[in-house]
């Protein structure tokens, strides 16, 4: 640059000999004023002296008072015999010809000065002298880049890496080039599939201002040694980078993604899905089979790899169902008998020669349990009295149902006409109860071969009309009539009827006494037998959970001293209905 710039100053010095100009020193050189009657206003807004080096230091000028302004920057040594010359730009200088000036810190430019013309009508004048001053940057002697998603046969390029936290330098971007051979490296699309083959990545890195990258730099890539290179940008500011070779086969790497379900929850966490209990020949359970395998590759494809699917469902040890693609199939179709189901689905993918090189499961668990059906269904309530009001009272007497709505009429003139409850009873008049209760889990309505309810139905004792319409296998309803006697004799103010239980079971059996160990068949001792009782016994035999010692002794209702399935069975028949020949429900020492 010193040979440009002395060259430059040659050229000016014949010029001025040629033309019989005068020459004076830089540092003495004084306005030129034509006819201005007064000069402008110059001052620095922004300046920045001491760049690094490769970096750009600069000045931004203002002038004010003065029209059809122009500038002209100037460089040149300090009291030199030679005139300052006039700059131009080009790999080293920005913005000659403006009032913002930059200049590419470089060692050839530190000894010379530098100011800015300024023409204006009527005259020009010139800037104050500036001196640029170079400092040295410190070396990076390594830089790291890890977490690189790796080339993967058949998948796209990713441009990931994890964060880099340094002060010093930062990653800019990444490109891939590949397949690599003898002559050529094309660059990479980002729709671009990895085949076999030989691959590189380079990795751009943007020093920090004050930080530089030499020819000893290096940079680890997810630990692997690679030199740094430098190259020079169309800006005329440099470059680094860093590249690493990757390697990338058919066999043994499979593309992320490939081998996924269309529905499943994540099994990486939890392999073993349970999607709940279900009862024999009553519940209806689509069992979430349906998959799909994504398509390969065009180029796994073509050298020859596959993936298929399969489907299976076990039960104690058997397979009950199976297929070889995805599926959907409703329990209810599956299940013959109680007991705990496993539901497989599983993919897999093959290498040209046929090897297995990749699968992927979901395992899902239902437990089947027998339902018990409800026989018989007994609800009291209190009659209706002349003077009372039409009170929502009930207290229901069928072991697995809750009381689901009851309702009173007046037909009386052979409309149902819907009593509210602020409504009173009169004598003489027929009133209709209606009752509807709705099965527990584990419990249903007892049907006949055409699907119709067939229970005994009573209210207060006496036998209740069944209603078959809406009915079915989890709700009942029944009616009966009362007829108040004509001669009843209203009061003068209606007298509010002791409240009876309003729906659900009796209050349990007061265990605290300590001679009483609890009721035989409570096998989760909270003072009731119910079908909760039932299902904790199956569960205790399968392993799912333990009894405690006094759970075991209440459940053993047999007192054959062991916890089976016929103590849950005859907990069952209790509950319907169905003599057992067993004091279940009744305190034992």
């Amino acid at each position: 640059m010193k040979k440009v710039i002395s060259l430059l100053l040659a050229v000016i010095m014949v010029c001025s000999v040629f033309y019989s100009l005068p020459v004076t020193a830089f540092a003495k050189e004084v306005d030129i004023a034509q006819s201005a009657s007064s000069k402008p206003v110059i001052s620095v807004e922004s300046v920045k002296l001491n760049p690094y080096m490769g970096g750009y230091g600069e000045i931004v000028l203002k002038v004010t008072g003065a029209t059809n302004v122009t500038y002209q920057w100037q460089a040149g040594y300090y009291d030199s015999a030679l005139a300052p010359v006039d700059l131009d730009d080009n790999e080293y200088y920005i913005g000659t010809k403006t009032n913002h000036f930059k200049i590419l810190a470089s060692g050839q430019l530190d000894t010379l000065e530098f100011r800015c013309k300024i023409t204006y009508d009527g005259g020009s004048t010139y800037s104050q002298l500036f001196h640029f001053t170079f400092l040295d940057p410190k070396v990076i002697s390594r830089a790291y880049v890890v977490g690189v998603d790796a080339p993967a046969f058949g998948c796209v390029p990713k441009y990931r890496t994890d964060d880099i936290q340094s002060e010093q330098y930062d990653l800019d971007r990444m490109v891939w080039y590949g397949p690599i051979n003898d002559s050529s490296a094309p660059l990479m699309e980002s729709t671009d599939v990895y085949v076999e083959g030989k691959y590189k990545c380079r990795f751009y890195l943007d020093p920090a201002e004050g930080y530089t990258f030499n020819e000893n730099s290096d940079c680890s890539v997810d630990g692997i040694i690679c030199k740094v290179y430098s190259e020079k940008r169309d800006d005329g500011t440099t470059a680094y980078y860093a590249d690493r070779v990757y390697t990338v086969a058919y066999k043994g790497t499979v593309p992320d993604g490939i081998l996924d379900f269309e529905w499943r929850i994540p099994y990486a966490t939890n392999p073993n899905v349970n999607l709940g209990d279900a009862y024999l020949d009553t519940d209806s359970m689509d069992i979430p089979f349906a998959f799909e395998i994504k398509d390969l590759p065009r180029s796994m494809a073509l050298a020859g790899y596959t993936a298929y699917g399969t489907t299976y469902i076990r039960c104690d040890g058997e397979i009950v169902y199976s297929a070889n693609s995805g599926d959907s199939v409703n329990l209810k179709d599956v299940a013959t008998i109680p007991g705990r189901y496993y539901i497989y689905q599983e993919l897999f993918l093959l290498d040209p020669e046929e090897n297995q090189i990749d699968t992927g499961f979901v395992r899902y668990v239902v437990d089947v349990w027998t339902p018990i059906r409800i026989m018989n269904l007994s609800v009291e309530v209190d009659e209706p009295v002349a003077g009372h009001y039409a009170e929502i009272a009930f207290k229901n007497q069928t072991a697995g149902c809750v009381v689901n709505n009851m309702y009173w009429y007046d037909i009386t003139d052979g409309e149902r006409v819907l009593l509210k409850e602020t409504d009173t009873f009169e004598a003489g008049r027929t009133y209709q109860v209606e009752m509807w209760l709705k099965a527990n889990d584990g419990f249903y309505m007892n049907t006949d071969k055409e699907g119709c309810l067939n229970v005994d139905a009573r209210i207060n004792s006496k036998p209740a009309e069944v209603l078959l319409a809406y009915s079915s296998e989890k709700v009942a309803g029944f009616t009966m009539d009362f007829t108040i006697p004509g001669d009843s004799t209203n009061p003068s103010n209606p007298t509010d009827t002791t409240e009876p239980s309003t729906g659900g079971e009796d209050k349990p059996t007061d265990t605290t006494d300590p001679v009483v160990l609890g009721l035989l068949g409570d096998a989760n001792e909270d003072g009731k037998v119910n079908i909760k009782d039932a299902t904790l016994i199956q569960k205790h035999i399968a392993g799912l959970i333990t009894l405690t010692d006094e759970g075991c002794i209440l459940a053993d209702v047999d007192d054959s001293d062991v916890v089976n399935i016929k103590d849950a069975t005859a907990i069952q028949k209790h509950i319907a209905g169905i003599e057992t020949g067993f004091p279940i429900g009744e305190p034992i020492a």
